[in-house]
């Protein structure tokens, strides 16, 4: 009998549960599981873990009495060196099926999307801060490879937080609600990335050119690699 499989059990943010759950759909594919899909319950950041749910689109089937395997992630996929082995071109049009299927925000003007992680990270968190010197190194490389594109930064924060950024084809986008910056990150024609399960899962679901910026989860074969 096959063995059924559900993420749950999380109240940590939506990029660290969304990843989760795409780790536990492409672990059933792997192992020839039936992955039975767990809607949010709690949510970080004081995010409807409601609408957060119907955001994703994944079907919400009944859920059976017992389920074989429960996790909160599928550390096999995340601690992975070679994460397309789960990450197949078939589970990612699932999952980016499922994700279409429910209504998005509308994004204009979003040639060049760069995340910049902050709000609950900053220069004394070890592993996880990339500070504005980087970022400047890379949208000066992005405005001479790119000369018709406009960048958007996606954060949290101040303007003059981002002062060394500013440029008249770079706008700050801070504090924008999550699902008009999740979706920004996943339409861009070129997305740069940040050491971030949020913008992981963006990569994931775009499909033009990613910029990767290396962290503990690695990245898929296409994705340009220290680039910068």
């Amino acid at each position: 009998m096959t063995k059924t499989y559900t993420i749950r059990g999380r109240s940590d943010g939506f990029g660290a549960q969304y990843q989760g759950v795409m780790s536990g759909i492409a672990y059933c594919s792997f192992m020839n599981y039936k992955y039975i899909h767990t809607p949010f319950k709690k949510m970080g950041h004081r995010e409807s873990p409601k609408a957060l749910s119907d955001f994703i689109g994944i079907p919400v089937l009944p859920i059976p009495d017992k389920i074989d395997i429960s996790k909160g992630h599928e550390q096999i996929v995340h601690n992975s060196r070679t994460p397309d082995k789960y990450y197949t071109t078939e589970v990612i049009e699932t999952i980016r099926n499922h994700y279409y299927s429910t209504e998005k925000p509308i994004i204009e003007n979003n040639d060049i999307a760069i995340h910049i992680r902050r709000g609950d990270v900053n220069s004394n968190t070890k592993g996880r801060y990339t500070g504005n010197s980087y970022y400047k190194k890379v949208i000066d490389s992005l405005l001479e490879k790119y000369p018709d594109y406009n960048i958007n930064v996606f954060s949290e924060g101040k303007e003059e937080d981002f002062n060394e950024l500013r440029h008249e084809r770079v706008s700050l986008k801070l504090n924008v609600d999550i699902e008009t910056t999740f979706h920004s990150l996943v339409s861009a024609k070129v997305l740069v990335m940040a050491k971030s399960s949020f913008s992981y899962c963006a990569a994931i679901l775009n499909t033009n050119t990613i910029f990767y910026l290396d962290f503990w989860n690695k990245p898929l074969a296409h994705w340009n690699k220290n680039y910068f």
